[in-house]
């Protein structure tokens, strides 16, 4: 009896693999990373007294918001208050005494004039002007020093912004030097992120940039890479500042945001999907001739859902195949 041998038929249509193709662009592309920052308000005033004396009157709490030039609180100033006064008496009788030394001092001035008088005696009235003149200059400054010393008894606000921490309360004895309270201005607030060397010469002051707090977006503005850098981590603080916005941050929140790493320019972009590992190596496959070729890439950079990549066998404008190049095979005929 003989053998049959059944071989099946395999249809030229089984053995096309269908792919999704895409164009090979070019462009350029920014490698971005994460990062994490810490908010800080750029204006933090720990508020001191420049007198002493016990306090008289207090005017904020923790929590408020306070305006520039607003007395904050009162320290006593009766002993001031007096010295005040008599300085104040004692320029109006000096200016009394002026007031009569210039008329003797003219009067003698015209006698002179007339040989009625000697040299001697006219300089004695000419001396006597000059000394009430010295006095009450000695006595307005005075007066000008009373009037600084009286205004360091009250502390204003050197600026608007909220009340943090207060370290006094009424009646107490504050020293010169004393902190009293903690202001901060809620208009500047800054962003502080440590870099590695390697971003430093990819930041661009000036830029505004989006930063993510709370998961909620807003925009802050590239001010300055700090010379200044920690020693033990190697790593240098960038700061941005927080463009103007009603919301209300507490110092030492987190925000997230995204800086530029390198910078690729007139590169070739593909797809992602494009990309896959053959042979432990980043290959493409390019569709020619209806059949599959097997490119090596280099990875130049990645943005979004590109990447740039660099071989002499890609040109601009090769379809390249982004759906269904993990299972072709080089040189496999490909479905039209």
């Amino acid at each position: 009896m003989k053998k049959i041998l059944f071989i099946p038929l395999i249809s030229a249509l089984t053995l096309l693999a269908q792919v999704d193709t895409a164009k090979i662009i070019k462009g350029d592309l920014a490698s971005t990373q994460a990062f994490t920052g810490t908010l800080t308000y750029n204006e933090k005033s720990r508020l001191a007294s420049e007198s002493d004396g016990k306090i008289t009157h207090i005017d904020f709490d923790e929590g408020d918001f306070v305006k520039k030039g607003h007395v904050l609180l009162k320290i006593d100033s009766q002993i001031l208050d007096a010295n005040i006064a008599s300085t104040q008496a004692s320029i109006k009788e000096v200016r009394f005494s002026l007031e009569k030394a210039k008329m003797d001092f003219k009067r003698y001035e015209a006698l002179l004039k007339k040989a009625s008088i000697s040299q001697q005696k006219y300089d004695e009235f000419y001396f006597q002007k000059m000394q009430e003149e010295q006095k009450l200059s000695a006595l307005e400054s005075s007066l000008e020093a009373l009037k600084i010393a009286k205004d360091k008894k009250s502390l204003r606000a050197p600026f608007s912004g909220y009340i943090t921490k207060r370290n006094v309360n009424l009646g107490e004895w504050l020293k010169q030097g004393s902190e009293v309270a903690t202001l901060i201005n809620p208009e500047k607030i800054d962003i502080l992120v440590a870099l590695s060397p390697t971003y430093i010469n990819h930041i661009k002051t000036g830029k505004v940039i989006p930063v993510q707090i709370n998961q909620k977006t807003y925009q802050a503005k590239i001010i300055a890479t700090l010379l200044e850098g920690d020693e033990k981590t190697r790593t240098f603080p960038l700061k941005l500042r927080l463009l103007k916005t009603k919301d209300r941050f507490f110092d030492g929140m987190s925000v997230q945001l995204q800086l530029q790493n390198t910078q690729v320019t007139d590169r070739l972009l593909v797809p992602r999907d494009a990309v896959i590992k053959r042979f432990g190596k980043d290959v493409v496959f390019i569709k020619k001739e209806n059949k599959a070729m097997m490119i090596p890439v280099v990875i130049l950079g990645y943005q979004g859902t590109q990447v740039a990549v660099s071989a002499d066998a890609l040109s601009e404008g090769d379809e390249v195949i982004i759906k269904g190049n993990e299972r072709i095979r080089p040189n496999q005929e490909l479905k039209p």
